[in-house]
């Protein structure tokens, strides 16, 4: 891939004050808190660089600039406050819902919302959106629901794999429990949900960017926009050598598969209240470009989730996307059956 963004890190951890470590079998690195009375929403692009916020590159449309900035934005009564990546490990929750790639089909097992193909030589390189954690709404036995964006993810792809951020909503069959994590899928490779530090409650809305610096490392930004605090941002290596190809970008409600389960076979799909997915955007570019494409969800295609039954042995409809008119970044999700 030609071009790369222009916020690739090119300075050593211990230049830059970032700090890597291994984590849940990836290899990340931690980027410096700034100081807290740092104001982000005023501070030049240098330095937020330097703390792997955020900032416009010179290849952005309007649409991806103004998301950008508004994630460092506070809340009106209060100061923005940043909380570190990864939750203490003596408090950290054991997640145990683990991501499966989809063949991209208007039909999938696990996969409800939009994926967008490239095409035409084109490469993703980012991918943002934001959504309202959804409430569980039903009790029964334990049932589990994430929700996410991502790159690539194309199961039928020999080296398959999919950088992903997002958050899981669980029924563990007394309450409802919310979480943050992070995933880099990858074939063959048994890559769990990392937990992450910033804390979602139902309703609360959240916006997450994925950044490729470079064909083998992504960059993770999230933020609660309800309770104006950032996630500590961070960087992922690709696993096992692989690297992104940037063919797809998704926006998309999963029920999650056991550990050692081959995605045919996720978790019960928890009970949730309609939610939208909203700002969503795509960049993408050619080789030689500099400028990047902005796409939004026309030409994506939408994805139902189906269970199989088998008295009688037919599909039907579990959870769904909708369009919402007149505003082509959004979607309107829903659990249940359209019909």
């Amino acid at each position: 891939m030609t071009g790369e963004p222009q916020e690739r890190e090119t300075q050593s951890a211990t230049e830059t004050g970032a700090t890597e470590i291994l984590a849940g079998g990836l290899a990340l690195r931690l980027h410096p808190l700034p100081p807290a009375d740092l104001d982000l929403a005023r501070t030049d692009a240098r330095t937020l660089a330097r703390y792997g916020l955020p900032v416009p590159r010179p290849g952005d449309g309007p649409a991806a600039s103004a998301f950008r900035r508004a994630i460092l934005e506070p809340p009106p009564d209060r100061p923005l406050r940043l909380v570190p990546a990864l939750p203490r490990a003596s408090v950290a929750p054991r997640l145990r819902a683990f991501t499966h790639a989809a063949v991209p089909v208007r039909r999938s097992a696990n996969w409800a919302g939009g994926t967008l193909t490239a095409g035409h030589g084109r490469s993703f390189v980012g991918v943002m959106a934001r959504w309202r954690v959804p409430a569980v709404t039903g009790g029964g036995p334990p049932a589990r629901a994430s929700t996410w964006i991502g790159l690539d993810g194309q199961g039928f792809y020999r080296n398959a794999s999919l950088p992903q951020i997002g958050t899981l909503q669980t029924w563990d069959g007394q309450r409802a429990r919310y979480e943050t994590w992070v995933q880099w899928w990858a074939r063959g490779e048994a890559n769990a949900p990392l937990p992450l530090g910033l804390a979602v409650a139902p309703g609360d809305a959240v916006s997450a960017i994925v950044t490729l610096l470079d064909p083998a490392t992504v960059r993770f930004n999230l933020k609660n926009e309800t309770t104006g605090t950032l996630l500590q941002p961070f960087d992922v290596a690709a696993p096992g050598g692989r690297h992104v190809s940037g063919a797809s970008a998704e926006w998309i409600l999963e029920r999650p598969s056991p550990p050692g389960a081959d995605g045919w076979h996720p978790y019960p799909l928890a009970a949730l209240a309609p939610f939208p997915f909203t700002a969503c955007l795509a960049q993408s570019r050619a080789p030689g470009e500099t400028a990047l494409t902005e796409h939004d969800l026309a030409r994506a295609s939408l994805v139902r989730m189906i269970a199989l039954g088998t008295r009688p042995a037919r599909a039907r409809t579990i959870a769904y996307p909708a369009r919402v008119k007149g505003d082509p970044r959004a979607l309107r999700m829903s659990v249940g059956s359209p019909f």
